[in-house]
């Protein structure tokens, strides 16, 4: 079923969102004004980045050891300027990743210890994208991952018992936030944390080399904005399981 584009506003700010993504500057390119936005109304933000990011270079002189450490400095980089201090990096072979039982127990672990409100990750249902360009497969399996860490792994109770002996209670997310890269029928307004964004994404200096990306990220940013009678935003596609909790 479509949806049209609109303007998605949430009750109340968010008190404690987790980001879940593959690579170090998943978040950055697709989502960083949001969780600007977020921050700046009162959330406490966590990531989690499942790669270690090795694969993510052409340069013939960079090793997958450097290559790991440069890019975990820049994730820690870009969160600061978001104003996120909470990172962590599970480790996963970049280019490998796979909706495993024990990556989800990981991330249900990490749910029911932080109880996010929302949970903001990659979608997996894009194969492609509108312009032609596959999309990383590292990517699908995050959102794979997730959405069967947050049913059953992370709100039933007897999935794994193990979780209740460390202490681990069930949670319930409330809304699941997909990223498409730029597409979705949900819009955020990030016209005032745009700036923010782009400082947060040339953080990921490996990853951009010479690109400077910012016209190319204001121009996608006010193509949908149009979409919606806004000025610059952020596209998503939003499951909302629960109402939140005044």
């Amino acid at each position: 079923m479509s949806t049209a584009p609109a303007l998605w506003v949430v009750p109340r700010p968010f008190r404690r969102v987790l980001v879940v993504v593959a690579h170090p500057d998943d978040a950055e390119f697709a989502a960083a004004g949001t969780i600007a936005r977020w921050v700046r109304e009162g959330a406490a933000v966590r990531y989690i980045v499942l790669t270690d990011g090795a694969a993510g270079s052409s340069d013939p002189a960079m090793t997958r050891e450097r290559l790991i450490a440069l890019r975990a400095e820049e994730q820690r980089a870009a969160c600061a300027e978001l104003g996120v201090t909470d990172v962590a990096f599970l480790g996963y072979h970049d280019g490998y990743l796979e909706p495993t039982t024990e990556a989800r127990r990981q991330v249900a672990a990490e749910i029911r210890r932080y109880r996010p409100e929302a949970v903001l990750t990659l979608n997996p249902d894009v194969r492609w994208t509108s312009s032609g360009r596959v999309n990383h497969p590292d990517h699908r399996a995050a959102g794979d991952l997730v959405l069967h860490s947050i049913n059953p792994a992370a709100s039933s109770r007897l999935w794994d018992i193990t979780l209740l002996e460390e202490g681990l209670e069930p949670w319930d997310v409330s809304e699941l936030w997909l990223m498409s890269f730029g597409e979705g029928p949900h819009h955020v307004e990030i016209t005032e944390t745009f700036d923010v964004k782009m400082a947060a994404l040339r953080r990921h200096a490996t990853q951009l080399r010479d690109w400077d990306p910012e016209e190319h990220m204001r121009a996608l940013a006010a193509e949908r904005g149009k979409e919606v009678g806004a000025g610059l935003t952020e596209a998503f596609t939003v499951l909302r399981f629960r109402d939140l909790e005044e």
